[in-house]
């Protein structure tokens, strides 16, 4: 897909990864638009922020149709708002893990389920849902984040089959530590020069956006590399 031009929602823009694609995805000459809880740092013509909580369907579904009133159309979205906790089951507050669930594995939904039928009408679309290692093998006193990162997984899965006939592609990322801000809130974590760099995991993004109509990256899984 050349990119040029292409219409593209990235959650969690704000920060981290997802600020990073977006700053790629522009430099590609897409229409950029943010869905962030706090403000996206970003000034460019082709850029457009909305400060929301993607956890919150009523928010997702009155932004998208601003969204979709000044585009008409969607081609890419790229669910990448989330966040983790570093505790034991028995330690993780009930609300807490509610609310991750709303917002990594809701928010995915939301925003999905109201895009698809647009991407329908188009026969073309693609979808790049971010996972993580954690929704591939567990990780002690990560449950429920593993929790979160399984569902996602296991949503592409099956959505790359429903949306195939309709000329949607489905990309599933699974990445390892990312050397972003995410570790911030984990006691005793920080983030460190052997974990990837957010560029490189948004370059491997922008790859599989790019693939031609014959190619269908399905899962990519990407990790560190370093012997320490």
């Amino acid at each position: 897909m050349n990119l040029k031009n292409k219409v593209v929602i990235v959650t969690g823009s704000s920060k981290g990864l997802g600020l990073v694609v977006t700053k790629q995805l522009l430099s590609e000459g897409a229409f950029v638009i943010g869905f962030s809880r706090n403000q996206t740092s970003i000034a460019d013509p082709n850029f457009t922020g909305y400060r929301l909580d993607v956890g919150d369907e009523d928010a997702v579904v009155k932004t998208f149709s601003q969204v979709i009133e000044k585009y008409k159309t969607i081609d890419i979205i790229i669910n990448n708002a989330g966040f983790g906790s570093y505790d034991g089951l028995e330690e993780t507050d009930s609300k807490l893990m509610r609310k991750m669930f709303e917002t990594n594995v809701f928010g995915v939904f939301y925003l999905t389920k109201i895009a698809v039928p647009y991407m329908k009408k188009a026969q073309q679309g693609h979808i790049i849902n971010i996972s993580s290692i954690a929704g591939i093998i567990g990780i002690e006193n990560m449950s429920v984040y593993n929790g979160t990162k399984f569902a996602i997984k296991g949503m592409s899965e099956s959505l790359y089959k429903e949306l195939r006939p309709h000329g949607i592609k489905v990309t599933c990322i699974l990445p390892g530590s990312i050397k972003t801000d995410f570790f911030n809130d984990f006691e005793g974590y920080t983030a460190s020069n052997t974990m990837m760099n957010p560029k490189d995991v948004a370059d491997s993004i922008v790859y599989c956006l790019k693939s031609s109509a014959t190619f269908h990256p399905i899962n990519l899984e990407i990790r560190p590399f370093n012997s320490l």
